[in-house]
């Protein structure tokens, strides 16, 4: 639908555009409307799927295999970067994630553990009285300080701005729609510069043809398999 508005300029290519696009989305209600019902009663997408999926032998945790990300990652971390510290802890509910943002803003970090004095409220208990000792009305103990060092910076588009996490996503949104419509405007112009010629004349006999009885409502299925097959 997004591509057959782009079409507009052209009322003869919008009228097939638009026509064809109010096809396809038909059919993808009347597939939800038929498949959906027989996917709640019987289950049958879930266990098939379910077999794919052990088929692969796929691993889960470090061990397992990275398919796609291999390919995108090198891509999408010059766009941006996800803390996925902050995600955890949000998952989990840690109180102290709500205010963080989810940006990545430095990628190497180094964590330091040193042993310092602290001062601790009088009514806190002691473990060990070496631990801890009083100067006048302060009490002074010793505790494992964690101090994280900034080393590195990321090098995506968002790593210098003071942007908030919601504006961030708002752009990427726009950008991801830009970058959507993009292309399948371009599929669209490609197809059509494919499907001329004698392509074209091989498609009009392949969904022409008619078959003779009693086997005429073969050249329908002919037609969307050679369809499925472009």
């Amino acid at each position: 639908t997004i591509v057959a508005l782009m079409q507009a300029g052209d009322r003869n290519e919008f009228r097939r555009a638009f026509a064809g696009a109010t096809i396809h989305d038909f059919f993808n209600w009347l597939a939800v409307f038929a498949l959906l019902p027989i996917e709640v009663i019987s289950g049958y997408l879930y266990h098939f799927t379910n077999v794919i999926v052990e088929s692969f032998h796929l691993e889960s945790g470090e061990d397992a295999p990275e398919l796609l990300k291999v390919i995108t990652d090198p891509f999408t971390k010059l766009i941006i970067e996800l803390d996925k510290s902050v995600i955890n802890a949000i998952a989990t509910n840690d109180e102290s994630a709500k205010n963080k943002s989810l940006v990545k803003v430095w990628c190497i970090t180094e964590t330091n553990v040193t042993l310092q004095n602290v001062t601790i409220p009088p009514s806190e208990n002691c473990t060990s009285s070496e631990l801890c000792w009083s100067e006048g009305n302060v009490t002074w103990t010793m505790k494992n300080i964690s101090e994280t060092e900034y080393i590195t910076k990321c090098r995506h588009l968002f790593a210098e701005t003071d942007l908030p996490d919601l504006a961030i996503g708002l752009i990427l949104l726009a950008l991801s729609l830009l970058v959507l419509c993009s292309c399948l405007v371009m599929i669209v112009k490609l197809l059509n510069s494919v499907l001329k010629g004698q392509v074209a004349s091989v498609i009009k006999k392949t969904i022409n043809t008619d078959f003779p009885f009693p086997f005429t409502w073969l050249a329908g299925y002919l037609a969307m398999l050679a369809g499925a097959g472009m």
